[in-house]
Order: C-alpha cells, then structure tokens, then sequence
C-alpha cells in the first residue's frame, strides 16, 4: 500500500512517501522553488568562458548560472548583456554555479512540450515504443519539441491534446513576461514538491495522512487526519538510516554509501554471515538492488553510480542482479540507466541529477543511537 504523508504543522513541514511502511521519498514542502530544477528566468548574458565552450547568466543580483553553448536549442550565440530565457537543469550544488539550458521544458502528466525543440520522442519507459511515437509526431506542435511520457498510453487523446495545448498557452505567457520584464527576473518557478510528486508518480498513493486538510485539497485521494502523522511509521527514523554511510539490509548484509566527486560508490556486503554459497551471495545481492534503488530515488542522487556486489560466480547470477535493480529503477520517478558490469565487477549505472541531493542535519547522539540499535 502507498501512501502520502504530509506534515503541515508539527516540525518541519514536509512530505514522506511511503509504500507497505517504507520511505520511498521525502521532500521539505518549503524548498526554494526559485533555484530548484525547472525554474524559469529572464536571464542576462554575462562573461564567456571560451575554453569551457559556455557562458555565465545572471539570474538574480549575486546569482549566476552556467550556459553551455551547447544548450542554447538552435539560438544564436548571445553577447553579454543580451537577455534570454533560461530553465535551470540541474540545481547549484558542492560549490557549483547552476546548470542551465535554454532548451526549455514544460512538463506535464503526459506530455512535456519542448517550445524550441524540432522532434517527437517518447519515453524509454513506453511499452508500445513505435505507437506511441507515431502519436508523438501527430500531436506535436508545428515548431516545437514533444516527448511523450509512458503514462500517455493509458490517457485519453482529448486529454492529451489538451495538456499539450495548455503547455503552448502557458509558453506563450512566459515569453509575454519576459517581453514586459527586465532581466534578470524569475519568470516562473519550479513546482513544489506536491506538485512534482502528484505529476510525476507513476501509481499514485491510495490515501493521505495528514495534520492539516489544507495541505491536501485539491489533491483528489482519500484522506485521514492525524496530529503527528510522521509518527506513524517512524518516518524521520527511517530517514536518518537511509542517509547514513552504512544501511542494514533485512538479511544482515548491508551497504555502504560514499559520495565523491565524480560519482557515488556502493559496497554491498554480506554483514556477519561468513558462508559464501551460491544461493545466499545471490539473495543479498538481490535484496540489495531493491534496496539500491529505494536509497537513490530518496537520497536524490544523481551521476555515475558505481555499485561493487558481492562477487558472483556465473553470468546467470549477474543478469539476474541487473534486471532486479533496472526492474526496482522503474518504479523512480526520475529516468536512470543501468549499463551493466565492468571488467572490474562493479555494475556501472547512471540516474539523472533533478534535483539537488538530499541533505538531513544529524545530531551526533541520534546517529550513534541509530548505528547502535541497528
């Protein structure tokens, strides 16, 4: 069972989604939606940066983004102090300035309308790719870009004609904005997580617990009222294990999260259980992809993702550890790709960064306490 809770009083007020009592993901509902993935800005065009082939663009007094000239969607190259329309992609993050792209997209629970863009794609996610497509290049605007999202297959064409048309409309009224404003200026911000969470989930939560009703109009579930709903099933528990270094799999195996730099490494190991037989090497392993990509989606983490399993003595068992995690990717609401093993033994994958990772402040005591009841 799915299910939504929404903390609108108590604490912090956020949300966790959980499916049969476990966190899947947690978002504060107070996140600064203005440098979030999907905010849209007037932007003024500032130094270039010619061996790095982009550009800085301001976006508000003290804050700049970086312009790859690769993602300027067919526009001519601006001069500085030139204003364009900018999205930002990838959040600032570790130091780094914004990523933005001029390639904008307007997403929805169908369809996302790409206004410079010049093709129909469809989600890799799509059972039926050629159909789908082939409905791609019939509804997309003359002009412009539109990818199809798997759930398309299952809506009604009015109502994706309709989403696609709202898009247009709505693109027309940011470019409306940007021709009355003086950049730099925030055009549009990025949706909240509600927002994200009601457009992107692929099943939606059968029920919301919360301690506000306010919090949950509009939303169109069930819902039930609880004046500590985070108490339920231990949610900010649950969230102090999953970002800690090393989580505890049911089996007694656990894992090992370290972020560098360039990517995020995972050690899978089998905990005290000293056997190494066939069938327990594979039941951790497995037991872990699951866990694997419960820990990405709600960690937000993004990149390259190296994953070193408990070593495996036939190719049978690695395809059978590659499909369970690319099968438990599925369900993430952000797109990944899992590339398989190396000549090393580490599974290679990548998920996209769509939002900056997930970052909880623990208290010392907390975190000694929680490694010591594990």
């Amino acid at each position: 069972m799915k299910e939504l809770l929404i903390r609108a009083r108590g604490g912090t007020p956020a949300l966790a989604l959980l499916e049969n009592r476990r966190l899947l993901e947690y978002a504060p509902l107070q996140e600064d939606s203005a440098v979030a993935s999907g905010a849209v800005y007037l932007g003024r065009a500032g130094r270039v940066m010619k061996g790095l082939g982009a550009m800085f663009v301001r976006l508000a007094p003290g804050v700049e983004g970086f312009l790859p000239f690769n993602e300027l969607a067919g526009m001519d190259r601006p001069a500085p102090g030139d204003s364009l329309i900018v999205q930002i992609k990838r959040p600032a993050q570790g130091g780094k300035s914004a990523y933005l792209t001029c390639d904008i997209a307007l997403p929805g629970r169908g369809a996302m309308l790409l206004p410079r863009g010049n093709y129909a794609h469809v989600s890799r996610r799509a059972r039926d790719p050629a159909a789908l497509r082939a409905l791609a290049r019939r509804l997309c605007p003359p002009g412009m870009g539109l990818v199809l999202r798997a759930r398309a297959e299952q809506l009604p064409l009015e109502e994706l004609a309709a989403e696609i048309a709202s898009h247009q409309a709505y693109w027309e009224e940011l470019r409306s904005r940007a021709r009355a404003g003086a950049a730099p200026m925030l055009l549009a911000p990025a949706p909240g997580a509600l927002q994200r969470l009601q457009r992107d989930e692929r099943v939606p939560p059968e029920r919301i617990v919360t301690d506000d009703e306010q919090a949950a109009a509009g939303l169109g579930l069930p819902v039930q009222l609880h004046p500590d709903p985070f108490s339920l099933y231990g949610v900010e528990r649950q969230l102090r294990r999953a970002l800690g270094r090393r989580v505890f799999l049911p089996s007694g195996g656990f894992l090992v999260l370290d972020q560098c730099e360039a990517a995020l490494l995972i050690d899978v190991n089998s905990g005290g259980d000293s056997r190494r037989a066939d069938d327990l090497t594979l039941r951790v392993n497995l037991e872990a992809a699951g866990e694997i990509a419960r820990l990405l989606r709600l960690r937000r983490a993004g990149g390259i993702i190296l994953i070193d399993f408990i070593d495996m003595p036939g190719q049978d068992q690695r395809d059978a550890v590659q499909a369970a995690l690319a099968e438990a990717l599925r369900e993430d609401r952000v797109s990944s790709e899992v590339l398989g093993f190396t000549r090393l033994g580490l599974m290679e994958m990548t998920r996209r960064k769509a939002e900056a990772a997930l970052e909880v402040p623990l208290e010392r005591e907390e975190e000694e306490q929680d490694i010591g009841d594990a």
